[in-house]
């Protein structure tokens, strides 16, 4: 995926970002410890379903794309990472919100992930919340992962903007909503 998507990162919006995570990721670490997880995932999902809803009916807001909010909402993403793992959610509201193009959402998006997966796992490994086990378990995922991307990359390619956005938006619901049946059924 790199290949492809390699010159189309904003590297200016992905380090600003990386300057909150930064900060936030430990934060949530911390609060991991302290907050109940389940709770603060369901309260995430909630407002990404209202986000969602408010951009498909066609919200924007190009003021905010600015430095601080960028680093803030970098720091608001590492937080949510480190508690919940849905820090990527609010990163493509970000996104969404400020009308981007896609392919410059889908290359930083990428970049971003792929840096600060690894950020915090190693956050998570020193801070003794990923085992061995977790490693192991982890391995057959990195196998597969070239097979997501070929396919994802294909269908990338012959999208128009306006389904783009659609389906990112649906994933989002989606995703939510099955975050809070999750909840739902382990209370």
């Amino acid at each position: 995926m790199f290949p492809y998507i390699w010159n189309k990162i904003d590297w200016n919006f992905v380090f600003k970002l990386l300057i909150g995570i930064a900060i936030g990721s430990p934060i949530g670490l911390y609060l991991l410890k302290y907050l109940s997880p389940q709770t603060t995932h369901l309260y995430v999902c909630v407002i990404i379903i209202f986000f969602s809803i408010l951009l498909m009916r066609g919200y924007s807001n190009q003021r905010i794309n600015n430095n601080g909010v960028k680093i803030f909402t970098g720091i608001i993403s590492g937080t949510l990472n480190g508690l919940t793992t849905l820090g990527g959610m609010p990163v493509a509201l970000f996104l969404l919100v400020t009308s981007i193009q896609p392919v410059i959402i889908r290359g930083s998006l990428a970049a971003l992930f792929f840096l600060t997966d690894v950020y915090a796992f190693i956050l998570s490994f020193f801070g003794g919340i990923v085992d061995m086990i977790t490693i192991y378990r982890t391995i057959p995922l990195i196998i597969i992962l070239p097979i997501g991307v070929y396919i994802g990359d294909k269908f990338f390619v012959k999208s128009k903007e306006a389904l783009y956005r659609k389906v990112v938006f649906y994933f989002l619901i989606l995703i939510s909503i099955f975050g809070i049946l999750r909840i739902i059924g382990s209370i």
